[in-house]
């Protein structure tokens, strides 16, 4: 159930190695590819904002059922405007198409809860998260091989796929329902959570709320900001990357696709790698030092493509080095929220993470679409521009990573300076003639490390920060607006003038 649904996921990376033959046959600009992407992002800057509320007002079974037919949808639209030439109607499909994402992604995590609760539970969502980035690996690594087949071979497979998972849903929820009635009792004795319980524990722990917001401090403020770089610097270039290395180092669509594939596949070894070495690691620093490597490989792919190509030859070091980076960054920009919030905002943060990270990625597709499509340039010169951008934004973004970890250090040290005189004291001797239920209860009055970050939270936010916290609100509340103002408008400019 996990892998079906799973697979729709991998849809969008289809998309990536058929911009040439895209824009060959269906004289599709380099504009409406950047809008064709971006619309796919687009919903995921506010549904992450709502979590789980979706799925907990309706129940697993009917959002699995919406989530999976709008992604059905959506696929379907997709299809439809392929087989039509229209880009309007393929973009419009892009767009369902992302708005059952966030749901779908709930109901997944409901699923495994439910059935690994007390055993596996990080090994099966680890298993999940690799299973999606391994499809979408698939997927980019397939797309041109079957367009050689039939240009619209792709798109078939995808939306084939998508009515897979649609039906093997139907036939999970027929399966729960027809065990339920068959083994009743016996069911809810076999250590298996029920379904509202799965849910209420998955949806709690992505509840946002808003207000929670001012509470985080300037620590929260500087990562979501660095959110903002990730998405700029992050998804658009797996998309772009095919077409870009095509012209600027002369290969063939083929060749291009081939090794453009490799940005995708180190999730797939590089997640549970990280997630080991997280855990094994108890030092919060490893966290921001990982985070760091990735912008160093990240910025080694963007610094080698800026380079002449006649003296590089070949871009596969700047997709390995690329597809290494990105290969467990996503991963630290989750674990590293615990870190920097106390553990009650963890679900907050991480709404406000997605919804931010897709808003950057969504400008940036779009603006790379357009600065492609510049009248005044050559094919090379708005190459080296879109490449001078991305590799001038991952700087700004390593920076950010690199005071991130530096403020990080200062506010612990703060911290520490900050805890109450009495823990500075030293300890007096023990009695020999205390009993042990004194000692317990002298034990409980010794100030815990788990209550450290919450009380240290509190007096370290001042109220100047919470009044900043006031303008990065509206701020980043201005940023996801002005996205959806920015999209709206390239795609009135891009179709509205076009012939498409």
């Amino acid at each position: 159930m996990e892998l079906t649904v799973l697979i729709p996921f991998s849809g969008q990376n289809t998309l990536g190695p058929l911009k040439s033959q895209l824009s060959r046959e269906k004289g599709t600009t380099n504009g409406q590819f950047g809008l064709l992407i971006a619309a796919f992002a687009l919903n995921s800057t506010w549904t992450p904002l709502v979590g789980g509320l979706f799925a907990a007002r309706l129940g697993t079974s009917l959002s699995s059922i919406i989530a999976t037919s709008i992604i059905l949808t959506g696929q379907l639209i997709l299809l439809l405007g392929e087989l039509s030439g229209s880009v309007k109607t393929m973009v419009f499909g892009m767009f369902i198409f992302g708005l059952g994402i966030s749901p779908l992604a709930v109901v997944q995590e409901t699923i495994i809860v439910r059935y690994f609760k007390d055993h596996g539970l990080g090994l099966s969502l680890a298993l999940g998260l690799v299973a999606g980035k391994s499809a979408s690996f698939i997927s980019a690594r397939v797309s041109f091989p079957l367009s050689q087949w039939s240009p619209h071979a792709p798109f078939f497979a995808s939306t084939f796929l998508a009515g897979f998972s649609f039906t093997v849903n139907l036939l999970y929820l027929w399966y729960e329902k027809w065990i339920a009635g068959e083994i009743g009792a016996e069911a809810d004795n076999s250590g298996r959570l029920s379904e509202q319980e799965a849910l209420h524990d998955v949806t709690s722990k992505r509840k946002v709320q808003l207000r929670d917001l001012l509470s985080m401090g300037d620590i929260f403020w500087l990562y979501i900001g660095i959110n903002i770089f990730c998405g700029f610097i992050w998804t658009p270039f797996p998309h772009l990357a095919p077409n870009i290395i095509e012209h600027r180092y002369g290969l063939s669509e083929g060749k291009a696709a081939e090794q453009s594939s490799f940005l995708l596949a180190g999730s797939a070894f590089l997640y549970p790698i990280c997630g080991y070495i997280t855990d094994r690691v108890k030092k919060r620093s490893i966290v921001h030092r990982l985070l760091l490597l990735s912008s160093v490989l990240t910025l080694a792919c963007y610094a080698w493509l800026a380079l002449p190509p006649t003296s590089t030859g070949t871009p596969l070091p700047a997709m390995l080095s690329f597809g290494l980076g990105i290969g467990f960054s996503p991963l630290l920009l989750v674990i590293i929220v615990p870190h920097l919030v106390p553990l009650q905002y963890v679900s907050t943060a991480l709404g406000a993470h997605k919804s931010i990270e897709s808003s950057g990625s969504t400008i940036m597709q779009t603006l790379a679409g357009l600065a492609l499509d510049s009248k005044s340039r050559t094919s090379s010169a708005s190459i080296q521009k879109v490449i001078n951008a991305f590799l001038t934004l991952n700087i700004i973004q390593m920076i950010g990573v690199f005071s991130m970890m530096k403020f990080d250090q200062f506010r612990q040290q703060l911290l520490v300076e900050q805890l109450p005189q009495y823990e500075q004291y030293e300890a007096l001797p023990e009695d020999d003639n205390v009993e042990p239920n004194s000692l317990e209860v002298s034990q409980e009055l010794q100030p815990l490390d788990s209550r450290r970050p919450k009380r240290s939270h509190d007096m370290i936010v001042s109220p100047a920060e919470r009044a900043r916290g006031k303008v990065f609100f509206v701020t980043s509340a201005l940023l996801i607006a002005g996205t959806w103002l920015l999209f709206m408008t390239s795609a009135g400019i891009e179709f509205w003038s076009a012939k498409t």
